[in-house]
């Protein structure tokens, strides 16, 4: 049953309960259906790919060792996310990420410059890259799922539309949305604005 842009049930519901009983292959299934969700949280949040795709395997691991004390299966994309969350601030906490992040990769993820760039077309690229997160971080949380799913973790439509419970109508207008606010929030004088 759909109400609004939301579904009452979704097809995970079976799965997600059978996670809760204990079954591994149903959490497994339920893995491969978020991890793109989970993983574009943490690298908008994080701004490091190895960071994380490190993240969202711890973030599993403890959504496995929890899954049973989850009591709503409507909550269970709103619960991995808080999961993946606490793992990000676990990261910085103690620091477990310093040794392979380096700051320019970690702003540098967007879009890699192509090997023939000059060193100032890198930077210029990796200025663009972290603005680029910056202002898609200020956004509201539902665009910024959506876009993070299309752009960072390169998700079609109909993923997207499953990850978030939409319709794809509903999904079209709120990329088209996150998109015209970005770029307003990237250039608030309009494109020729430098």
């Amino acid at each position: 049953m759909v109400l609004g842009s939301t579904c009452v049930s979704s097809p995970d519901d079976d799965l997600i309960n059978l996670a809760i009983a204990g079954h591994r292959p149903a959490f497994d299934v339920l893995v491969t259906r978020t991890s793109r969700l989970v993983w574009a949280h943490l690298v908008l949040r994080c701004r490091d790919r190895a960071a994380a795709e490190d993240m969202t395997q711890e973030t599993f691991l403890r959504a496995w060792r929890s899954i049973g004390r989850l009591r709503e299966p409507a909550t269970f994309r709103g619960w991995l996310v808080s999961i993946a969350e606490r793992v990000r601030l676990d990261a910085i906490k103690h620091g477990t990420r310093q040794k392979r992040a380096t700051p320019v990769a970690a702003d540098a993820n967007v879009d890699p410059p192509s090997h023939d760039a000059t060193p100032s077309e890198k930077a210029e690229a990796n200025e663009l890259g972290s603005r680029a997160i910056e202002a898609l971080n200020a956004l509201p949380t539902q665009y910024q799922q959506a876009l993070s799913l299309r752009y960072l973790a390169g998700a079609d439509y109909d993923e997207i539309s499953r990850q978030l419970a939409l319709t794809n109508g509903s999904l079209r207008g709120l990329l088209h949305r996150g998109l015209a606010m970005l770029r307003e929030r990237l250039c608030p004088n309009g494109p020729d604005a430098s």
